[in-house]
């Protein structure tokens, strides 16, 4: 009868070690693959942090260029700080315009414009432009003012919006594009 048994007592003793290579390769490969993964992820990571790098010399380099320009009033801010339809088609706004005097002379009351483009979301072209006239306060050298502006304008909602602020006779300039909202009460934007 041990005789007959002999084949499944050499197959119980070489199963656990042909199980326990089969287990080490396993992991072996596993752990390769993670390797490889690791280091795809430490490639692309070292490319976004050169690009970042790049970037922000370039940054630098552009406010270098910035800083050197004609001296007035230039606009550190543009941000659109409510929007929202009133009545169909009738877009009402809210934004604040941070304003700051680069010259080391005053500058006084003036005026300067809100242009704004419209277009249907996916398109290229603006179909529709408004144009809006807004007065500045007069600056003292250095100074930094808040402008709040408020109104209105012919809109659909879902549009994408394109405004630009300039200002008369100064080297400010700002650009915000935004989508308007879908909804008919006032949104309030971050």
């Amino acid at each position: 009868m041990s005789k007959k048994y002999r084949w499944l007592k050499l197959t119980g003793l070489l199963l656990p070690v042909v199980l326990f290579f089969l287990i080490i390769n396993s992991f072996s490969r596993e752990n390769n693959r993670l390797l490889a993964e690791r280091n795809m992820w430490a490639e692309k990571a070292k490319a976004l942090a050169e690009s970042n790098q790049k970037l922000q010399n370039e940054n630098r380099e552009l406010q270098q260029v910035l800083d050197q320009g004609r001296p007035g009033l230039i606009i550190k801010t543009l941000d659109l700080t409510t929007l929202g339809f009133k009545a169909p088609n009738r877009l009402t706004y809210q934004l604040t315009i941070t304003v700051a005097n680069r010259s080391d002379q005053s500058v006084p009351a003036g005026g300067g414009g809100l242009f704004f483009a419209l277009r249907q979301p996916g398109t290229d072209t603006y179909g529709r432009t408004s144009w809006r006239r807004i007065q500045l306060p007069s600056f003292q050298p250095g100074e930094v003012k808040t402008l709040p502006v408020t109104g209105e304008l012919v809109a659909d909602p879902r549009e994408e919006l394109l405004l630009l602020a300039s200002f008369d006779q100064q080297p400010g300039v700002a650009k915000v594009e935004v989508r308007l909202p879908d909804v008919t009460t006032a949104e309030v934007l971050e």
